[in-house]
């Protein structure tokens, strides 16, 4: 079941970010327009997530729950020359933060945030 943050993601990904799924989609050489087709499924009904048939969860492992579930930070500053991560935290945006992170377009860990915006605001 898609929690409540999960639920309100996903929403908001299918109204304005519909071509992060057909990314994803795309990238693991499925079809997008299933998984979309998928992804609006889950949202008619929050009981449909117990009723995905194999096919609808093999679209759902793959161009949905990436976008929705244990989300990279990109770190204070990015990533690293040698591809690590730069986040302070877990290496995940947290659900309560992920909606504001995709809709403020920054993505990044409530540690990361909170930690660049201190400094920022300790060094005008």
């Amino acid at each position: 079941m898609l929690s409540t943050d999960q639920i309100s993601v996903l929403q908001n990904i299918l109204d304005n970010e519909e071509e992060l799924i057909i990314a994803l989609a795309e990238e693991n050489n499925i079809k997008s327009d299933a998984s979309i087709g998928v992804a609006h499924f889950l949202l008619a009904d929050v009981n449909n997530f117990s009723k995905m048939s194999t096919h609808q969860n093999f679209h759902y492992e793959n161009s949905i729950k990436p976008l929705i579930y244990k989300v990279l930070c990109d770190g204070m500053l990015g990533e690293h020359e040698d591809g690590s991560s730069s986040c302070i935290g877990d290496g995940f945006i947290d659900e309560e933060s992920l909606l504001g992170a995709y809709i403020e377009q920054d993505m990044r860990c409530q540690h990361c945030v909170q930690t660049t915006d201190t400094w920022h605001t300790n060094n005008p």
